[in-house]
């Protein structure tokens, strides 16, 4: 009876509660259940992923596993806000790069978008401001994502790296352009090849564009390379580079490249140019065992030197797309390694996209290293299978660093997403809200990362644009 009295009480006590919502959830306690709070990641000092923050929460432990979904627990429809149960807060009072906001975020591909107005750290309400798409689900259960890109980055000029942009070169009109690998002139000027596709991936050639700033670039109306001088490769086909020339101590650049067979399968190649795109070796098929020859399918992805020895990354595909996998081959002599297919110290998939989970749950098909203070990290993405995870079919980066000789991924990742809709909130990226990425080219120039890659829309397929990281 004494319990029944007091819970009365309790009762009355908060119905008469000036501050309290017109519809409550009581959700009752389990004293013994584990308060899980793991949101603060403690990374080194110095380190490349202290660099990022926690871009999209899809769980509040964990978004590699998702094993625990951020859950509404209150609603206070009267005050237009919620409670979940998501314990750090205090992220999400930070702003963007220029002062975006977070939203709130269900279904796929950010069906429904919500902005977040305000965070009450002391009483865990978070206040709700304009629905920007879709309608949402307040149930007392029901999943959100907290989602804010550009808390990593800023789009170089916010807008696509061209004005105007280009819609034709001297082949003739094109479907779109992507970053292919960019280099540092000696005296201080840069050049980004870009690779120009006609078409729905029906034919590829590569030009380039050039910069003194990183910021402000002219595309070069001037072809570097096609496959009709490529003896190997597809008449009017597909070549395309691939992350950053390796600079040779002899002061040319090792280009890797993708090339499509006669038979529309792909293969592994290389080329060297100097740093006036003078093409020194042409383009030569790569000789390692298992990937070259017309009845495999793949392309290198990346290649670095580190501790002395070289690092390969490659794609293979298959004909089921979440099937594709990523590969790192480590070489001690790289020329034996691409001309013979010897030297190799080892080979291991890092990534296959029907078995993995997490951000890459599809088709991973991007990747590119990224030295910072003496360690090594690579940048992994692709394209998420179908699901109601909010970039799902959207191509989303990942960050892995490298700890005593085993990749590990970050487990906030994704933490390089598109805007995916929010150019229902701000309009100036109405052109960058589908995919993200096409081989994407990392430079660090003083305390920011240069990172070129593409924004997608429906038409054309994707803008070639640039990001600005702090470091």
């Amino acid at each position: 009876m004494y319990r029944v009295l007091l819970l009365l009480v309790v009762v009355l006590i908060f119905s008469c509660s000036k501050d309290d919502p017109e519809e409550i959830e009581i959700i009752e306690e389990n004293p013994n259940e584990e308060i899980i709070n793991c949101e603060k990641e403690d990374f080194l000092s110095g380190s490349f992923n202290k660099v990022f923050t926690n871009t999209l929460i899809s769980d509040h432990c964990d978004n590699i596993k998702r094993e625990n979904p951020i859950q509404i627990l209150q609603y206070d429809q009267g005050n237009n806000r919620i409670k979940t149960n998501y314990k750090g807060l205090d992220q999400l009072r930070k702003k963007g790069s220029e002062n975006q906001s977070w939203f709130m975020v269900q279904g796929s591909e950010a069906s429904t978008i919500v902005e977040i107005l305000d965070i009450d750290i002391t009483n865990g309400w978070i206040s709700l401001g304009t629905t920007y798409l879709g309608k949402p689900n307040y149930t007392i259960g029901a999943s959100i994502e907290l989602f804010n890109p550009f808390v990593n980055y800023s789009i170089i000029n916010n807008r696509p790296l061209f004005d105007p942009y280009p819609t034709s070169v001297s082949e003739g009109n094109f479907n779109y352009i992507q970053p292919g690998g960019i280099i540092e002139k000696s005296d201080g000027s840069y050049v980004l090849l870009t690779p120009v596709v006609f078409g729905a991936h029906d034919k590829r050639s590569i030009y380039y564009a050039t910069s003194t700033n990183l910021e402000d670039w002219t595309f070069e109306n001037k072809k570097l390379l096609g496959t009709e001088t490529i003896p190997f490769a597809k008449t009017s086909g597909n070549v395309f580079s691939t992350d950053n020339p390796l600079k040779l101590d002899d002061g040319t650049f090792l280009v890797l490249l993708g090339v499509q067979q006669p038979n529309g399968n792909y293969t592994s190649a290389y080329m060297i140019i100097d740093e006036d795109l003078t093409i020194i070796k042409q383009p030569t098929k790569i000789m390692i065992s298992g990937w070259n020859g017309p009845e495999q399918n793949s392309f290198p992805l990346a290649i670095t030197k580190h501790n002395d020895s070289y690092r390969i990354l490659l794609h293979r595909r298959f004909p089921n797309l979440i099937d594709r996998e990523v590969h790192e081959l480590i070489v001690t002599d790289l020329f034996d390694a691409l001309n013979n297919g010897g030297s190799i110290v080892s080979s291991t998939m890092i990534q296959k996209g029907s078995i993995s989970s997490g951000y890459l749950r599809g088709k991973a098909d991007d990747a590119t290293y990224i030295k910072f203070n003496n360690e090594l990290y690579i940048l992994l993405a692709g394209e998420e299978r179908s699901s109601s995870y909010l970039t799902s079919n959207n191509r989303q980066y990942g960050l892995m660093s490298l700890e005593k000789g085993i990749w590990k991924n970050d487990r906030r990742s994704p933490i390089l997403v598109n805007p995916v809709n929010l150019y229902t909130k701000y309009a100036t990226y109405n052109w960058a809200w589908d995919h993200l990425g096409a081989f994407i080219s990392p430079i660090r120039k003083n305390d920011d990362l240069y990172i070129f890659m593409a924004f997608g829309t429906d038409n054309p397929d994707y803008f070639i644009s640039g990001i600005k990281i702090p470091l």
